[in-house]
């Protein structure tokens, strides 16, 4: 399947989305086709895309502090029985104020980590996760702080004296 036909079966069932498709040119040319999506969609696009290639891998998840929302970008490889792979970024996002996405850990269980990952440095809740605990930081570290965000949730500078407990207040 071609990027151009693979876009246009997508957008045939989700005509509200964006959809483009870019190439780089070097090193090597490849083509990715970019998705962004409403989170109220999100969930249902990740389930045509197994359904479309039942071998898609999942890749990562690049989250980030946009302001106002929180973005999230899902990316994927299909493989085709003829022809190259294809880089596929589905991209969604949601408010500060109500920072929930639904997993997608019961259609691709890799992005598990993933998740958790982003759920921990981001605060984005995700929304029936099986497993929610943290990855990175430490049991202790304080809860409604964010270590990727920009705003009052973000690591404040009078966490970041002690390199052996970045996060503990003040000085013992």
């Amino acid at each position: 399947m071609t990027p151009e036909e693979f876009a246009e079966r997508i957008k045939a069932k989700f005509e509200e989305i964006s959809i483009r498709i870019t190439e780089n040119k070097l090193p090597h040319p490849r083509k990715r086709v970019w998705i962004e999506v409403d989170r109220e969609r999100f969930k249902e696009l990740v389930r045509f895309l197994k359904e479309v290639n039942p071998t898609a891998q999942f890749s990562i998840i690049i989250a980030e502090d946009r302001g106002d929302r929180l973005t999230a970008k899902y990316h994927w490889e299909m493989f085709w029985e003829q022809g190259e792979s294809l880089s596929v970024i589905v991209g969604t996002s949601c408010p500060k104020n109500d920072p929930v996405l639904p997993t997608i850990t019961d259609i691709f269980p890799s992005s598990l980590p993933y998740e958790r990952e982003v759920q921990e440095f981001l605060g984005i809740k995700y929304e029936g996760i099986p497993d929610p605990r943290r990855l990175f930081l430490p049991d202790d570290f304080p809860e409604g702080i964010y270590p990727l965000r920009l705003d009052e949730t973000g690591i404040k500078p009078d966490m970041v004296k002690n390199a052996g407990h970045p996060y503990r207040r003040g000085s013992k």
